[in-house]
């Protein structure tokens, strides 16, 4: 009948309904050991309206599993170049070459929510969750779904979805922070989403061989299976990890997050009035504007903020008066430091919805921020620096930055001769003498002429 076509509407009949079509629990409880041949498609964050501007890249990667331990070995290729990661209980270590050496915790985080988004795995960890509860009906693209949520793992309060024609799960709803990610700790606590589409049969378990991973609202990976392998027999070593390394990692600074083990460069005053810090993650560096400074990018985190600030009072520097947050990217965490000491906070109209995004993460109000739209003056005399708004070729909406006194410009967005190509066009059109640029990666560099 009616009711039976739109299957069961519990929490666990719709969890158990799931578990059957895809081979039944008891299979899936039997999977011990796991190969999974890959290839994963990093999307290139951005907010832009424009379709197909994410710049995909492309990793083949294998990825074998023993859950029973548990250990990880995800071997990544990048063209001639290999690296086989090990993840086993709570260490991390990497062979890129040279041996094995240890590998930052984020490593293992990473682990703990891989396998736990892994469609047979989540299944399993639904069924075992004390607080698993129904929700309300909802639709997704006009197809109906269920509704269940359960804390997973004693850890991941979730939400999944379930389409109610097929009984398999669309779409896993979370919210995490990845304090010791690199790339991820600026977002702060984010909404993530990982849907599953492409279902299949291997080897008598049902998968999904597409997993799309949502981060902050916008799509951050595709993780597409292309083989899988239940209970292989893998080699003796493939999860190793001898007492001294072992050791090794523990007394690293792998143990750390990423962004408090950022090594500085030599730091310095590239003039009187332009000081460069020299390290990725951290602010870029300084321009005079009178009496203070004018910070260049807030930093990854308040960490790197204030190891920021440490190190232009190290330089003699003057105090800080304002930021631009002129990248439009994510190192933009430092920023809740910033706005705790009443800075005002320069941004571009591409850096923007990057820096509400971060700040809204942190329920921190987005007001006051001061978008560059027309070319500003900030300072006077020697002490004088110029913003104006550039298309760049990728990133419409940037803007740039001119130190008269130097001959310094500055495009926080340049990432490659085009962009400088057309940014010193442009400063051409106004006037602009230049004696040297810099980006975010690279910092100052004397130009030829």
């Amino acid at each position: 009948g009616r009711a039976e076509a739109q299957g069961p509407t519990d929490p666990r009949g719709i969890v158990r309904r799931a578990v059957e079509v895809v081979g039944g629990e008891a299979a899936l409880r039997g999977v011990a050991r796991v190969s999974l041949k890959m290839m994963t498609q990093w999307q290139r964050t951005t907010f832009r309206g424009v379709p197909f501007v994410d710049r995909p890249s492309f990793e083949p990667h294998t990825d074998v599993r023993d859950y029973t331990i548990p250990a990880w070995r995800n071997t990544r290729e990048f063209g001639t170049r290999r690296i086989i990661n090990v993840v086993r209980d709570s260490v991390a270590i990497s062979d890129q070459g040279q041996g094995f050496q240890p590998l930052s915790v984020a490593y293992v985080d990473e682990r703990a929510e891989l396998f736990l988004l892994t469609p047979d795995r989540l299944l399993l960890a639904l069924l075992d969750a004390p607080d698993l509860r129904a929700g309300g009906d909802t639709t997704i693209g006009g197809e109906a779904h269920r509704r269940v949520g359960a804390t997973l793992a004693r850890k991941f309060p979730a939400t999944v979805f379930f389409h109610r024609g097929t009984g398999l799960p669309t779409m896993l709803r979370f919210r995490a922070g990845h304090p010791n990610d690199f790339g991820l700790v600026p977002w702060g606590v984010m909404s993530v989403e990982v849907w599953y589409s492409g279902w299949t049969s291997m080897e008598g378990i049902g998968m999904a061989t597409q997993w799309d991973v949502v981060r902050f609202g916008v799509p951050y990976k595709r993780m597409t299976v292309l083989r899988a392998a239940f209970n292989p027999v893998f080699e003796a070593d493939s999860f190793a990890v001898t007492a001294d390394q072992r050791a090794a990692y523990l007394a690293s600074s792998a143990v750390r997050p990423m962004h408090e083990s950022v090594p500085i460069r030599e730091p310095r005053l590239v003039a009187p009035s332009l000081a460069m810090i020299g390290a990725f993650g951290v602010p870029s560096g300084a321009v005079r504007t009178g009496a203070r400074w004018l910070l260049l990018g807030a930093g990854h985190t308040a960490f790197n903020f204030r190891q920021g600030t440490r190190i232009l009072d190290s330089l003699g520097a003057a105090p800080i008066g304002a930021v631009l947050a002129g990248n439009a990217g994510t190192s933009h965490g430092g920023l809740v430091v910033a706005l705790d000491r009443g800075l005002p906070v320069y941004v571009s109209t591409a850096s923007e919805p990057f820096v509400r995004r971060v700040l809204l993460n942190a329920g921190r109000s987005v007001t006051g921020l001061r978008r560059v739209t027309a070319g500003i003056v900030l300072g006077e005399g020697d002490d004088q620096v110029r913003l104006e708004p550039i298309d760049l070729p990728n990133t419409p909406g940037a803007l740039m930055l001119h130190q008269p006194s130097t001959g310094w410009l500055f495009v926080p967005d340049a990432e490659s001769p085009l962009d400088l190509a057309v940014a010193r066009a442009r400063a051409a059109t106004l006037g602009w003498t230049i004696k040297a640029v810099g980006t975010t990666r690279s910092f100052y560099q004397p130009v030829g002429g």
